[in-house]
């Protein structure tokens, strides 16, 4: 079985180095970009991504469109590669702006490809999970802790617990975010963002756009290591549900829920990581000698409104009322520190290059049996995967590391 009959997609940032790879021989000459979708100049993550595939699906026709001309250029690149046949889709892409709590255009997009036939695969994310210590996140409903600062008027702070105002930076990120149960471009409710030093007398960074009707729910700012993070609520804003992130870092207070975006969409296999080292020379086994990667991004996942701006559940935007849905995610686990011919990849670290693993296994199940439908290859791959962390399905490695012989 070797993934032949199948024909995969890769959305990443670019294919530089393309032809090096060709020539070498660790991709074949007939990889389909579409027209004006190469993505270079780019860091050529999109190459290594095509090597990994085709290691473990030599026989699949492989398919390359950029994902970095924004977030509308990504959805319609998934509906394209579709078009062009695909019928396996995997990117390693994520947007600040992403929602955690709404289906999106990306969402829908994959959500329509994987309706017609499609299976799609995304990489959980490299920011942490809570069980590691490693997480960049705190997610809960907002608490009025009923305290003021002069240099923050008009409003109140969030309580992360016990009184606490603030959430320390232990590790400095990207970017911060901060988003809330509100619709995508109908939020009438204005929280800001903070970023104080650590006495709090000093503000180094804000993000204070203000959300009157037709905006969306999210602020984004910097925050370094050592500073202090602060959720404002302007006195006239109704209480919502709230998903900090400070992406890449470590939050002093933290929880679970890092995966966001259309890694979460329901048609989507999030993809966690885990490190190809502890298989060894053989095959993974499985149990708590196995797991997921530090950096590698956890769930769960509440979702409260559907891709038109719906909520599931009208009048309840709240966690601790169980508003919305929740979803499983991760789906499943796959290797990562691999190796690709790709300067900058040579090595390949990240669920960057789990997600490719596990799109790639998914191939010689279709190249195995054809005419299998999406739902037995979900459920194929889910039920064989190998336990790993918590007993069953859970937040960090979903299902478990995908068996390819299983």
């Amino acid at each position: 079985v070797s993934g032949a009959g199948v024909k995969i997609g890769v959305l990443s940032d670019g294919v530089n180095f393309l032809a090096q790879s060709i020539a070498s021989g660790n991709l074949p000459a007939d990889v389909t970009v579409l027209p004006g979708q190469d993505g270079v100049p780019g860091s050529g993550e999109g190459t290594a991504m095509l090597e990994i595939v085709h290691d473990l699906a030599p026989g699949a026709k492989l398919f390359f469109a950029t994902a970095f001309n924004g977030i509308q250029s990504f959805a319609d690149n998934i509906r394209a590669l579709r078009a062009a046949g695909c019928d396996i889709i995997v990117d390693d892409i994520i947007y600040f702006a992403e929602p955690p709590f709404h289906d999106d255009v990306v969402s829908t997009a994959v959500n329509e490809v994987t309706t017609d036939g499609a299976l799609y695969f995304s990489s959980a994310g490299n920011e942490g999970n809570f069980n590691d210590g490693s997480s960049g996140t705190w997610e809960g409903d907002f608490k009025n802790s009923r305290v003021t600062l002069p240099l923050l008027p008009g409003g109140t702070l969030h309580d992360f617990g016990s009184g606490v105002i603030s959430n320390f930076v232990e590790v400095g990120g990207f970017v911060a975010t901060l988003h809330w149960s509100d619709p995508l471009d109908a939020s009438n409710n204005d929280y800001d963002l903070f970023v104080m030093d650590n006495t709090l007398t000093t503000v180094l960074a804000a993000s204070t756009t203000v959300q009157d009707g037709d905006d969306i729910p999210v602020e984004l700012t910097f925050a370094p290591f050592g500073s202090r993070i602060l959720i404002f609520k302007a006195d006239s804003a109704q209480r919502r549900a709230l998903h900090l992130n400070n992406f890449r870092g470590e939050l002093g207070i933290a929880t679970s829920g890092t995966i966001r975006g259309h890694a979460a969409a329901d048609g989507a296999f999030a993809v966690a990581a885990i490190n190809v080292a502890l298989a060894g020379v053989g095959p993974f086994t499985g149990g708590p000698t196995n797991p997921v990667e530090r950096f590698s991004a956890d769930g769960n996942r509440r979702i409260f409104y559907k891709s038109d701006g719906t909520p599931i559940t009208p009048g309840n935007l709240l966690f601790s009322s169980n508003g919305g849905e929740a979803r499983k995610k991760p789906d499943l686990t796959a290797a990562d520190g691999v190796a690709t011919s790709v300067p900058g990849f040579t090595t390949f670290f990240g669920t960057w290059a789990a997600a490719p693993h596990a799109a790639a296994i998914a191939a010689l199940v279709k190249s195995a049996r054809p005419k299998l439908a999406p739902n037995r290859i979900r459920r194929a791959l889910t039920r064989t995967a190998l336990d790993i962390e918590a007993a069953g399905v859970d937040r960090d490695s979903g299902a478990g590391i995908v068996d390819a012989f299983a």
